[in-house]
């Protein structure tokens, strides 16, 4: 549902974003991400205009995740340091599932998983006028491609610092 609300809201947004101009005032970010399924480390890079390159390094106690996502920001009108983001990118990762082990030749392996996948992310982003200060929220849909494709959906607050 999510998925197809971005679709059908992508073609208003491009219509929008040749009008609304970008009003972030900073360049980069780094900080962290709180997230459902995808909770770590965040660094955003602009990279012209209003685009921005966004990292992510996702980690848990059975699991460690790299997302890279290209993103675009629009503009609010009457909200200024407030901008609409959307975007595509992707991840690798490796999964040790429930921390179990297998036995081969005197010594014990861990059952590792690794995944790629395709994701998608939607949210708000929000840059403070007088602190260094960024907070983002947003809805991360993705699809892990490993013995089928399996699609989740990952909400969360991004906390950063702006410079």
């Amino acid at each position: 549902m999510v998925v197809l609300t971005m679709f059908i809201a992508y073609p208003t947004l491009r219509a929008q974003e040749a009008v609304l101009p970008v009003t972030s005032s900073y360049n980069t970010a780094i900080g962290i991400r709180m997230g459902g399924l995808t909770s770590g480390l965040t660094i955003k890079q602009f990279i012209g205009g209003k685009s921005a390159l966004e990292g992510i390094f996702s980690f848990a106690t059975n699991s460690f995740v790299i997302t890279g996502l290209y993103e675009r920001h629009i503009g609010i009108v009457d909200a200024p340091g407030l901008n609409w983001v959307y975007g595509v990118g992707g991840h690798i990762g490796t999964f040790y599932p429930n921390g179990r082990y297998y036995y081969y030749r005197y010594y014990y392996y861990p059952e590792r998983t690794n995944v790629l996948g395709i994701d998608g992310i939607f949210g708000l982003d929000y840059k403070f006028n007088k602190i260094p200060f960024n907070v983002g929220i947003d809805i991360k849909p993705f699809v892990d491609f490993y013995d089928g494709p399996f699609v989740f959906l990952d909400g969360a607050l991004s906390l950063r610092f702006a410079f």
